[in-house]
């Protein structure tokens, strides 16, 4: 079959990201031996010409769209990407009509039914595409509907979705590595400004699937499953030496948490050191599982960069967050980071259940020790509000505490915050004073000539006009069938 992949992420605010999953399924399709074209609307100004050429050029059987993220996950800055989604189906069909639209990625996988209503896609696949993508161009190829494929949803006559169970499993020595080919050469051209340098876009590879923590706010389950797939370790280093020896300058682990497990990073480290491998490189880490060891083998392999989940400061949101850490091991893995010579950046919520005065404060005072002013290695990264994700266990706090219904659609995205912070109003005064206070603090960029109570209603109304524009995309939900929910 012919398989057009579309890449809408536009996402250039922080720095470009590689469409890793949509080349990695790409290739592998391509490796099946389908005829594969790939089109990465990031690096372009007006998308629906291109997408209308590439559909008239190639005529694909399927144009498969990626969907990274479904928004911005600001509550600050409320901006929703699937429109563009919705376009590039409709492009193709006015171009193609008959073609199948597919719909994917890490953003498809936790909203899919509602994504399927607002696209009106053919098909989804959720969890791992690499498992699914290539037995169901094999049923499309034939003639035949591909329902018993795991991971994939089709929409029924009713209303309503045939839906199979993703199968969190991966065999990565059959998975296709990505073909740097197949990336649009755009990114590696491109250099970012970020705080006192310039930096090339990083080649990104993924050591493992999956985590082994339990946040209440996180989606992960959705998009891994529970537990962690390890690629192996041979192989995560080959892949290594392979970019490096294509002249790929600087490299992104985008494991969820690369130090999770830490025996297991330890491993992936040492086959590093073992095989000379040294190149600048970054990752997101858990400030509870940081050892002297771990620090000195990510400087010896050149990590320049870390940006922890930090959350909170205040051990009491902590607990209740479900972290493995408290504030002791924070304030120990930072300062064991920062002697290494290796950048941190700490992200943080503010607003998380239980968080009240005492807790954002101390949560400030411990940052105003470790991210003080005018220190450039430094920073702290902060949200106001959680986005609540289906079947968390933040979703149904919000639910108990009256923020949502439950029976939301999440095309537009909700957002937790506790009350005790966000209707104190000399609280979030405080907080605008002290973010702007330091300059190695970022909340929202608007801070310096909006008040954070007048941009958080502005956010809010704003919020509400995306969802009432896009609720006229969505077609009624199907009536439950008689005797009991479907």
């Amino acid at each position: 079959m012919k398989v057009l992949f579309v890449s809408i992420n536009k996402l250039k605010s922080f720095r470009p990201v590689l469409p890793i999953g949509m080349v990695t399924i790409a290739t592998q399709a391509r490796e099946a031996g389908h005829q594969v074209e790939t089109l990465d609307l990031m690096w372009e100004e007006e998308d629906e010409p291109v997408v209308r050429a590439a559909v008239q050029s190639f005529k694909p059987d399927v144009v498969g769209i990626s969907i990274r993220n479904v928004d911005s996950q600001s509550m600050l800055e409320p901006v929703v990407y699937t429109p563009l989604a919705r376009e590039v189906a409709d492009w193709s069909r006015d171009e193609l009509p008959g073609v199948t639209v597919l719909l994917g990625g890490p953003g498809f996988s936790t909203v899919p039914e509602d994504l399927m209503d607002f696209v009106q896609a053919d098909y989804g696949i959720t969890g791992f595409a690499e498992e699914s993508v290539q037995p169901l161009l094999e049923h499309l190829a034939r003639g035949e509907e591909p329902l018993d494929v795991p991971g994939v949803i089709r929409p029924l006559p009713d209303g309503g979705y045939h839906r199979r169970d993703p199968v969190f499993r991966i065999d990565y020595r059959k998975a296709a590595r990505p073909d740097p080919a197949l990336y649009d050469q755009r990114y590696f051209s491109y250099s970012y400004e970020t705080h006192d340098r310039s930096l090339k876009v990083p080649a990104t590879i993924q050591t493992k699937k999956g985590c082994v923590l339990e946040c209440v706010f996180c989606s992960n389950f959705l998009v891994d499953g529970t537990g962690v797939k390890f690629d192996e370790v041979s192989r995560v280093a080959d892949e290594v030496e392979r970019l490096r020896d294509e002249g790929l300058e600087v490299l992104e682990i985008v494991d969820g948490v690369f130090n999770l497990p830490l025996n297991y990073s330890l491993e992936v480290l040492r086959e590093f050191v073992r095989r000379g491998i040294e190149m600048p490189w970054s990752c997101m880490v858990n400030p509870g599982n940081v050892t002297a060891e771990l620090v000195d083998l990510m400087a010896r392999t050149g990590c320049y960069y870390v940006e922890f989940g930090t959350d909170s400061a205040c051990d009491r949101i902590l607990r209740g967050l479900k972290k493995n850490f408290r504030q002791r091991q924070i304030v120990d893995a930072h300062r064991r980071f920062v002697e290494a010579g290796i950048r941190v950046e700490h992200c943080l919520f503010i607003g998380s259940p239980g968080d009240d005065r005492d807790s954002v404060r101390e949560t400030f005072d411990v940052m105003e020790q470790l991210v003080p002013p005018a220190t450039p290695d430094v920073h702290a990264f902060w949200t106001l509000g959680l986005r609540v994700c289906r079947g968390t266990a933040l979703h149904a706090t919000a639910v108990a505490e009256g923020m949502i219904t439950g029976t939301e659609r999440f095309i537009v995205p909700k957002y937790y915050a506790s009350r005790a912070v966000i209707e104190d109003d000399a609280l979030l005064d405080e907080i605008q004073a002290r973010v702007l206070a330091n300059d190695n603090w970022y909340l929202w960029w608007g801070l310096n000539s909006i008040s954070l109570r007048d941009r958080i209603t502005m956010a809010r109304a704003e919020s509400e006009r995306i969802e009432a524009e896009l609720n006229d995309h969505l077609p009624p939900r199907p009536a439950p069938p008689a005797g009991g929910a479907r």
